[in-house]
């Protein structure tokens, strides 16, 4: 009996401990909360990494400010200590300034199912501005829209010359502030941890988010009118360390390309749903909350004026190179911004 029980007991040992070795966790960083947009994006692809590998791969998420600001988690992804990262576009800026042709006002726009078609399948980000990317060893894994961006005044704003004096808190990238500049308002590039005292201490005027996040984010407590002028969304962007990802076996890559179209889905699903939903919390808690929608003609005057951000995105590029490869790189700006204008017309006409 015992010369039977000792192998058996070595070989269920021994499996014990293999198991245990094939287990694998990855890590996934996001510049956003619990209960935002890339958050639920990442926690989707974490079950579904569990689902596919049968447990064997764990998905560790950390969610705003846990690993630092949106510029260390993207650095943190592109040297490999972590495997996956979520921020907006607008964060990429530094490391592939073509892909700030998605933070140009006006052309990607705000319908939702064209929006969806050209962040899930535009062959303009997928190949050319995904080449890109494997140039800083990020791996482009997934692009999605987290609602139209809104602005927050304590004002009406519907023409450029209600921007004067109005300090907007943007993003830190140049294509955002020189929007506002463009627009007649004055930038001020804050971390949203920011926003909400400087909107109450009235050190800056507004913002502009989503409304999902705005409501998250108790923006709307400290703001007398919203502003829908159909802008752009904001545009959540997911990839991996490409150097880490091409190492893995083909089913690997299979599971993790899986699990972010089944990520996206759920993305896309719950940004639509929340916005409506925070939408109505807004109006709910907050009755004397004016919201404006921009008409054709005012929007339009400040789609005109951000004609003129198409040669500050080709500067942008332009000066991330060196002087040998400045005007390639200032050429390949333009067809990147043409291409992509092409693809959304035709799914604007379909």
């Amino acid at each position: 009996m015992k010369k039977f029980f000792a192998p058996v007991l070595a070989l269920t040992l021994g499996l014990g401990i293999a198991g245990i070795a094939q287990a694998e966790t990855w890590k996934f960083a996001t510049e956003e909360a619990k209960g935002d947009v890339q958050a639920i994006y990442a926690q989707s692809f974490a079950d579904a990494m569990k689902e596919e590998s049968g447990g064997d791969i764990k998905v560790k998420l950390y969610y705003y400010g846990q690993l630092g600001t949106e510029n260390d988690i993207v650095e943190l992804a592109a040297n490999g200590t972590i495997q996956f990262v979520a921020v907006g576009t607008g964060h990429l800026g530094s490391y592939v300034p073509e892909v700030q042709v998605l933070s140009l006002p006006y052309v990607l726009g705000t319908d939702e199912t064209v929006t969806r078609k050209i962040l899930t399948g535009s062959k303009t980000i997928y190949d050319d501005l995904s080449h890109k990317f494997e140039g800083v060893n990020l791996k482009l894994m997934s692009m999605f829209s987290e609602g139209e961006m809104v602005w927050g005044a304590n004002k009406a704003i519907r023409t450029p010359e209600d921007f004067a004096n109005h300090k907007i808190r943007t993003l830190t990238s140049t294509i955002p502030v020189e929007t506002y500049k463009t627009f007649g308002a004055t930038p001020t590039p804050l971390s949203w941890g920011e926003v909400y005292g400087s909107l109450q201490l009235k050190t800056i005027d507004g913002m502009v988010n989503p409304i999902y996040f705005i409501y998250n984010a108790k923006w709307h407590e400290v703001q007398s009118h919203l502003i829908f002028s159909g802008e752009q969304p904001y545009v959540g962007t997911v990839a991996a360390n490409n150097k880490w990802f091409n190492k893995l076996s083909s089913e690997k890559q299979a599971m993790v390309k899986s699990a972010a179209a089944k990520a996206e889905q759920a993305a896309y699903e719950y940004q639509i749903r929340i916005n409506q939903e925070n939408m109505q919390h807004i109006l709910e808690e907050k009755p004397s909350m004016q919201v404006i929608v921009l008409n054709d003609e005012e929007r339009g005057r400040f789609e005109k004026l951000s004609q003129g951000l198409h040669e500050t995105y080709y500067n942008i590029v332009e000066n991330a190179y060196d002087s040998s490869k400045k005007a390639e790189a200032r050429e390949g700006a333009k067809e990147i911004l043409r291409k992509l204008t092409e693809e959304i017309e035709q799914a604007k006409s379909q």
